[in-house]
């Protein structure tokens, strides 16, 4: 069940000095952040390129900024339900690629008329709550090129991907475009209750916005009616702010 999140220790005030520090500190921390404050498309950018390298996507601008909006289409293609007023299960982005950025910040522009809260959920807790409950299933869900993900020209991987240096990096989408192993997809529907017990969701009004770790974070949103409009960048951040691309495994994890 999606449940109001207590954010209020991981909230970052644009326009106090220091603000890119403490967002860096925060992620670093909590891989999550909320803020206010923003102006803009050119704010965005700005706060982005102080955290690190701005990664384009297929669906970004020039300057790397994907703009939110529906689009009105008659029917959304597959891996375009963003662009509509549907809801989004919670995903990680760019699941496709092998390396991907590891830092999503997105602001409001524009909320919507009703609906279009945003869900996150922490793959760590996800991760620790399989290990206790259902080690099998992390097992499996782990297992190298047991999902794939971005259709048949996509990225094979896993849902938990350990790393060598001993942390673990969640790689996620459970639309059109993902298939599972069998032996993964027999806990698809238990990773989907486990997923929902632990998602947090919060409105959020013009000029605010959030940043997650995009290997340790799952985002989505709820469907909306209006013309709600996000921003998007994806980052590479930079070394020094020492954020770790991913979550360490709890003692016992697979």
């Amino acid at each position: 069940m999606l449940v109001a999140a207590p954010l209020s220790d991981r909230h970052v005030e644009l326009r106090a000095a220091g603000c890119v520090g403490e967002l860096a500190a925060v992620l670093a921390m909590h891989g999550f952040a909320t803020f206010d404050g923003m102006a803009g498309e050119d704010a965005l950018l700005q706060i982005a390129g102080r955290l690190g390298q701005i990664v384009r996507h297929r669906d970004s601008g020039s300057s790397g900024i994907t703009v939110i909006v529906d689009r009105r289409q008659p029917a959304a293609r597959p891996g375009q339900s963003g662009f509509t007023t549907q809801a989004l299960a919670p995903h990680t982005d760019c699941s496709d690629q092998q390396h991907p950025a590891e830092l999503v910040l997105m602001t409001c522009v524009r909320s919507g008329q009703q609906g279009g809260e945003c869900v996150i959920v922490d793959g760590q807790a996800v991760y620790t709550e399989l290990a206790v409950t259902a080690p099998d299933a992390l097992v499996d869900l782990s297992a190298p090129r047991s999902a794939l993900f971005g259709g048949s020209a996509g990225l094979l991987g896993a849902v938990f991907e350990p790393s060598a240096s001993g942390l673990v990096g969640v790689r996620l989408r459970l639309d059109e475009l993902a298939r599972f192993a069998p032996q993964a997809q027999r806990w698809i529907p238990l990773l989907r209750r486990t997923i929902d017990r632990c998602a947090l969701s919060f409105p959020l009004p013009a000029g605010a916005g959030y940043i997650l770790n995009n290997r340790r974070f799952l985002h989505g949103r709820r469907a909306f009616t209006g013309h709600r409009m996000m921003c998007r960048a994806l980052v590479r951040p930079r070394p020094r702010w020492r954020i770790p691309a991913g979550f360490p495994a709890p003692h016992g994890g697979a």
